[in-house]
């Protein structure tokens, strides 16, 4: 009798192990949106800078990104491997030019804490659905602007190039009036979309701190990044023209 006890007793103490799930966790080193595709099927439907995805089966999958930057949309896929029991941390690397490739970096595998045994009988159900979390960072829903940039599959589109913003920039030297300066950068923006680290490089082309606040107010609603909004403060000299331009941002978002 207990030669018969002794395997029931060993699969009993398994089963838990069997029973759980595993986990994946992505991050992009330098904070980019990222869609993240999961064995042909997206998981996050707004691009975010970190994704997370429980209740994962164990064992091979394909995982693809689509990053939007500066030089347009990348997109990359990769196979990995999900161990059971554990959640799996990888940091994503995104080329730093228009050429090169997406990396993944695994940097860390955690176990995940074992599921709680219940001695009351538990009646048959579907296997869950891969549960997806976001994190601070994420790109806005909705941007309340009278003529917002225009997105589409979670991505700013029309977002201004690096050769755009040069040209821009060079077009706007080129002109000694300040109004006039002012007209070409608000054409500009208005039927595109701009990263915030841009909307600085174009504040310092005003002579004045208030051409400045005025233009940054104006292009807010056209950011693509609001959540690094922050870069152009570097662009004003006075603290009270950032505590004004805080206000009024805090007011549209």
């Amino acid at each position: 009798m207990k030669k018969l006890l002794l395997p029931f007793l060993l699969v009993l103490l398994v089963l838990p192990v069997w029973a759980q799930a595993s986990a994946l966790s992505f991050t992009t080193k330098r904070g980019e949106p990222f869609l993240l595709i999961l064995n042909g099927k997206p998981v996050n439907p707004v691009a975010t800078n970190v994704v997370r995805v429980a209740n994962l089966q164990p064992g091979r999958h394909y995982v693809q990104f689509r990053i939007s930057g500066r030089y347009g949309l990348i997109t990359s896929g990769f196979r990995i491997t999900v161990p059971l029991g554990h959640q799996t941390n990888y940091l994503v690397h995104t080329p730093s030019g228009r050429r090169g490739r997406v990396r993944l970096q695994k940097i860390s595998i955690v176990p995940l804490p074992p599921p709680v045994a219940s001695t009351q009988p538990v009646p048959p159900q579907q296997p869950n659905p891969p549960y997806t979390e976001t994190y601070p960072g994420d790109y806005p829903t909705e941007a309340p602007a009278p003529e917002p940039a225009e997105k589409k599959d979670g991505f700013c589109q029309n977002m201004l190039s690096k050769y755009d913003l040069d040209k821009l920039v060079t077009t706007i030297k080129a002109r000694e009036s300040e109004s006039t300066r002012m007209a070409i950068a608000r054409e500009a923006i208005s039927k595109n979309s701009i990263l915030s680290e841009d909307l600085k490089i174009l504040l310092e082309q005003f002579e004045f701190e208030t051409s400045r606040l005025e233009f940054a107010k104006f292009a807010f609603d056209y950011v693509c990044d609001k959540e690094r909004f922050y870069y152009v403060y570097d662009a004003f000299k006075f603290d009270t023209s950032i505590k004004e331009l805080q206000n009024y941002t805090s007011r549209r978002r």
